[in-house]
């Protein structure tokens, strides 16, 4: 086949009536049909790991509390999680992965950077410590914490 009657293959395909599907939903089906079968040639699993599956910031937040219930984290390593120059060589991220809640002032203004939430509202408890975790994540960062977190495992 050359590559005009491929393309022409694909354009009928799209223009084909698919029940509750706009022409943007069928692309985005190809596009994640593609990634499959390029997936499937590397020879990589069928399904995407659960890591894959995940939105980024319920991954941070499931690997995160699974450290803490485990005790995994030492105070060494939560002092480097609390310094955002660490947090964005290590994640790609904009802010210190976790911040200490302070005793004083508001846990609402303590989440705030510049007048934005930058921590999620629910803390965690570390080693006796209450501490926000760092809600600033996108899909650019998904790589970096989870190589991060394979090389803490090891």
């Amino acid at each position: 086949m050359d590559k005009r009657t491929f393309k022409l293959s694909v354009v009928n395909l799209l223009d084909q009536d698919v029940a509750g599907l706009t022409r943007e939903k069928k692309i985005r089906y190809m596009k994640k049909w593609i990634r499959e079968y390029e997936q499937e040639k590397k020879g990589s699993p069928e399904q995407p790991s659960q890591q894959d599956a995940m939105k980024i910031g319920q991954l941070v937040r499931s690997i995160l509390k699974s450290l803490v219930r485990g005790h995994s984290l030492s105070d060494e390593q939560v002092l480097l999680l609390q310094d955002g120059r660490y947090c964005k060589s290590t994640f790609d991220i904009n802010y210190a992965l976790l911040k200490k809640v302070a005793v004083g002032s508001t846990p609402s203004q303590q989440r705030k950077i510049n007048g934005y939430d930058r921590y999620w509202e629910e803390d965690i408890h570390i080693n006796g410590e209450r501490y926000f975790v760092c809600n600033d994540w996108y899909e650019r960062n998904r790589a970096k914490f989870i190589r991060w977190y394979n090389n803490f495992n090891q």
